[in-house]
């Protein structure tokens, strides 16, 4: 309650109040910039997807409702866009769990240079994703990348593959843009894992060993339960990332050839800001948010059955 110092004519805070106080100070700029930089776009994209703004005909905005929706729905392509978005997703998430699986259960182990080599796996989190794009870029490259020179010193193959060009097959040039969304963005669930694997008690280990479990028997049985909760926060956190993915896929590919590789956050920037219809780019990229919300929604649920 607060207390009145009629002395000085003060209101004085008691410790509780001053403490609340003060946490509301401290969280203010997070908050401040979660308004601005979150809600404030999100609710702006979502009011200018209800309208029609094509930057070519000037910078007034109508309103037409959801016939922007509409016109996306009925777009020839429509499945094509979200059939690449699920392949992108799937590809990079699988990719990315089972190589920070692997990577996690490797360096938990009493390996040489064990804390060398875990600072050394967490170097692609920090390089920049267009800088590590077009270093991988240049290694797929199809007339003097080193990959085709490595494969034909080996003898795989006795011509140069056009990675990224066009006439590569169609499964074949999602292989780059997965291989580079897999290396950039393993070091999270590497983290993560490794640090639920060291927090597993090894006694459990001991007693399935004295039990006569072997190797699988006991990360089935033991490692893959302990690390469920922490499994479930990277399905969800890499699930979204993943379906958000643009960087990759644009400095390799830039959703060629053709649309093969235009998942939807590509689709929304061509849209947007290559034919400058800024409204109809609004409301394919509200269509997304709605997915990635209720796949959130979804995904949560379930694990609160779960546990």
């Amino acid at each position: 309650m607060l207390i009145r110092d009629r002395s000085v004519g003060l209101v004085r805070l008691t410790s509780r109040q001053r403490e609340s106080l003060l946490g509301l100070l401290l969280l203010s700029p997070g908050l401040v910039g979660l308004l601005v930089f979150v809600v404030y776009p999100m609710l702006s994209g979502t009011w200018l997807s209800f309208h029609r703004l094509y930057l070519l005909e000037g910078p007034e905005s109508h309103w037409i409702g959801l016939r922007n929706f509409v016109t996306f729905v009925r777009e020839p392509l429509f499945l094509h866009y979200w059939r690449a978005t699920a392949f992108w997703t799937i590809g990079s998430l699988a990719g990315r769990l089972a190589f920070g699986m692997l990577l996690a259960l490797l360096l938990n182990r009493p390996v040489p240079f064990r804390p060398v080599l875990r600072a050394l796996a967490l170097i692609p989190w920090v390089m920049p994703m267009v800088v590590a794009a077009i270093i991988w870029q240049w290694i797929f490259n199809g007339e003097w990348g080193i990959l085709n020179h490595v494969l034909k010193s080996l003898g795989i193959i006795n011509r140069n593959i056009s990675w990224l060009g066009l006439g590569t097959s169609s499964d074949l040039i999602w292989l780059p843009c997965i291989v580079v969304s897999v290396w950039k963005g393993y070091p999270l669930p590497y983290a993560l894992i490794l640090a639920g694997l060291q927090g597993i008690p090894k006694d459990l280990y001991e007693a399935a060993t004295i039990d006569g479990a072997d190797s699988w028997a006991s990360f089935w049985n033991i490692t893959l339960p302990m690390l469920r909760p922490i499994l479930f926060v990277v399905l969800l956190l890499q699930t979204l990332f993943a379906m958000q993915g643009f960087t990759a896929i644009w400095t390799l590919t830039q959703g060629g050839p053709a649309n093969y590789t235009t998942t939807i956050p590509i689709l929304v920037y061509r849209t947007s800001f290559e034919f400058y219809r800024m409204g109809y780019g609004a409301s394919i990229a509200v269509m997304l948010m709605l997915v990635l919300m209720v796949l959130s929604v979804v995904y949560i649920g379930r694990v609160r059955y779960t546990y």
